[in-house]
């Protein structure tokens, strides 16, 4: 485990979650994204200590636990440091059972419930929510920037330095060529997030899961790769939709059409990407339903 400097007091620690780090002053330290939880943390507070620093705060930019699941570990070393997140994030990072019953829609069970759900003495709690806009920490400037979508609690941090923190935002081009239909929350929220991203004055962008750095000018690309997988998807929900269908059969043939591999969380990650975007085509009043033999079906409006 390396601490990586990107540009000024702004560094990142990779790992399956990259972890930012932004240094305060002459001995503080913010972190962004600790990451799941077991050696991970402990690593990281040794790593800031061989650096001279000490953590005063935390910032989760959104409220899944391969980002937050560190948290509580981190906070043992100093019960004085502060957890911060979006207030939408906050409410399934102070339960995190909450996340998994949402994904499968009702009362979770084993085979999707997270870890930290599971560990009662690894309780976390945010202690202060940020809103999008300047905060101040350690008179280090830090902004907000609100980035729904993937999630919707999701924020990116902007350092000083102009190193922008995207979280799940994006991925790395190598994972998204694996996993194009992304995890979405909110369809229309997405696209406004990426268009927002092209406005910002930024010089490197740091995500939750990639191996690379990205410049203002290389994450062109990346954006449009994103915004090309996604309508990607959505246009083969509109063309399965022309009869009537149910979200379970639509789920199964874009499973089988793209070869996606999957195992139970990820199937329902699937599943509520493509009910986000069946609600995006609801809300464009392109989709309506019936119900038939106690089946759910959707299907496009006739012009």
């Amino acid at each position: 485990m390396k601490l990586i400097n990107i540009k000024g007091d702004t560094y990142y620690i990779k790992g399956g979650t990259n972890t930012g780090i932004v240094k305060l002053d002459n001995s503080s330290a913010l972190v962004i994204d600790p990451g799941l939880g077991g050696m991970r943390p402990r690593k990281i507070m040794e790593l800031l200590e061989n650096n001279h620093m000490d953590v005063k705060y935390i910032i989760n930019t959104h409220e899944h636990e391969d980002h937050y699941e560190g948290c509580n570990q981190i906070k043992q070393s100093n019960k004085g440091i502060h957890i911060l997140s979006s207030k939408e994030a906050k409410k399934f990072i102070d339960d995190s059972c909450k996340f998994a019953d949402y994904i499968l829609g009702g009362k979770s069970n084993r085979f999707l419930i997270p870890k930290v759900c599971k560990e009662k003495d690894n309780l976390i709690e945010v202690d202060t929510i940020v809103n999008e806009g300047e905060i101040v920490l350690n008179n280090k400037k830090i902004e907000i920037i609100k980035l729904t979508g993937h999630s919707e609690g999701s924020i990116g941090i902007l350092t000083e330095d102009k190193v922008l923190f995207v979280g799940d935002l994006f991925v790395g081009a190598n994972i998204l060529s694996k996993f194009e239909l992304l995890l979405m929350y909110d369809v229309k929220s997405y696209f406004e997030s990426i268009n927002k991203i092209k406005n910002i004055d930024f010089d490197y962008m740091i995500l939750g899961h990639g191996k690379e750095i990205y410049s203002k000018k290389e994450s062109e690309l990346l954006i449009e790769s994103h915004i090309n997988a996604i309508n990607k998807y959505i246009t083969q929900v509109k063309e399965l939709l022309k009869l009537p269908v149910t979200v379970d059969n639509i789920l199964k043939s874009i499973i089988n059409n793209n070869n996606l591999s999957c195992d139970y969380k990820e199937y329902y990650f699937f599943r509520s990407s493509i009910l986000s975007i069946i609600s995006y085509l609801c809300d464009l009043n392109l989709v309506d339903y019936s119900i038939e033999k106690g089946e759910m079906l959707y299907y496009s409006k006739k012009a």
